[in-house]
């Protein structure tokens, strides 16, 4: 399998796409491309007619899928936020892809994944790729129930990120709205690894009462002392100002795990939920949150810090080579809230360089990475044989 990279800023979708194109088969020494994935600035896509008769007067008969995203590199080069677009092409790939479905997400992810079921009930996948319209998609229980029905099968996810007035889906030369895009691989069996941000802390905590979205009490005990008791118990720190202290809770997150133990095949790394505190009250003990709980899910207080990002993410990494000491290619999903974090010392692109100095990298800045559920702020890796 050989790989090839191309990237444009030409603003005219013709001209971009032929230039990324173009680079990407000169990377492959070849003059057209098995397969072709194309990741772009969401300003393309706003004439959706049009961008699809580009993709379709470029690529002809080649399959291309993609989505448009905040941000996307390789080794070599790299877009972030601005307009652009990078083609990567593989000819003779080791796999075969197959589009699933493509399907609008204005109702509830419960329905795509029945839909999906059935699909897969006739089909026999290695691996399975959803591309997701983020401003719509919800992350439901909709995994989850794939995974204990095909246990066979690796599903993994990626949500377009939505800091833009729309997002869009390329299926084979078409573009989606609203929509999801599921992608079944044959003759794939790669390594995942979930690289987390923040990790859960102590024991499982008991939310015994709210208000909407106000915390008032937290083990029997008023919500913000038991932050303030979590800070404490974990980092034993100093008598300090209480603008120092809410620095350090504004690191502090409440954490969503699943009470099942799941066995995913060939994944290293936890999958869980991370919400924001949206600010406490000292006087009420009342801590708000960003997000709606699910009660049927266990509880922890965690925090954001760098050795969880850093060191936690070279174990991981080193984790992924045991199993796969040279990949033929890694596929990085970062969270774009991830790749915000600027007291991060190194980079998660440096992480993976520091263990894979020679491997391509396919990247992609994303709104949330699907494995199991919905976990923001982490980077999804994927190994390739």
């Amino acid at each position: 399998m050989k790989v090839g990279f191309g990237m444009s800023r030409a603003r005219e979708a013709d001209a971009a796409l032929q230039e990324a194109y173009r680079k990407s088969l000169q990377k492959l020494g070849a003059t057209k491309a098995d397969l072709s994935l194309v990741f772009y600035s969401y300003d393309f896509a706003l004439d959706q007619p049009a961008f699809a008769g580009s993709l379709k007067r470029v690529f002809r008969d080649v399959p291309v899928y993609g989505c448009s995203s905040w941000g996307s590199w390789n080794q070599a080069e790299s877009l972030e936020a601005e307009t652009g677009l990078m083609v990567v092409s593989f000819k003779a790939p080791d796999f075969t892809v197959t589009p699933l479905k493509v399907h609008s997400l204005r109702e509830k992810a419960e329905l795509w994944s029945a839909e999906l079921a059935r699909q897969l009930e006739t089909q026999s996948f290695d691996f399975v790729l959803v591309l997701a319209d983020s401003l719509n998609f919800t992350s439901g229980s909709g995994f989850q129930m794939l995974e204990r029905k095909f246990p066979s099968t690796q599903f993994v996810g990626v949500g377009t990120s939505f800091s833009v007035p729309q997002c869009s889906l390329v299926c084979q030369s078409e573009v989606h709205l609203n929509a999801l895009v599921a992608l079944g691989f044959s003759n794939f069996k790669p390594w995942v690894g979930l690289l987390q941000s923040i990790r859960p802390e102590l024991k499982e905590v008991s939310i015994n009462r709210m208000s909407e979205n106000l915390i008032i009490e937290m083990d029997e005990k008023p919500a913000f002392y038991k932050l303030c008791e979590h800070l404490m118990t974990v980092d034993d720190l100093p008598m300090m100002s209480q603008d120092e202290f809410r620095k350090h809770m504004g690191n502090l997150y409440v954490v969503e795990k699943s009470k099942e133990e799941p066995s995913r095949l060939r994944t290293f790394g936890d999958s869980y939920r991370v919400i924001s505190l949206l600010g406490s009250e000292m006087t009420t003990g009342m801590v708000a949150v960003a997000q709606t709980l699910d009660f049927s899910q266990s509880h922890f207080l965690g925090q954001k810090k760098n050795q969880y990002a850093e060191v936690g993410g070279i174990e991981l990494l080193q984790k992924l080579k045991s199993e796969i000491p040279e990949p033929s290619m890694l596929w990085v999903f970062v969270n774009a809230a991830r790749l915000r974090e600027k007291e991060r010392t190194k980079s998660d692109y440096e992480l993976i360089q520091s263990v894979f100095p020679q491997t391509p990298i396919l990247g992609l800045t994303s709104n949330g990475e699907y494995l199991g559920g919905l976990n923001q702020m982490a980077a999804l890796v994927v190994a390739v044989p």
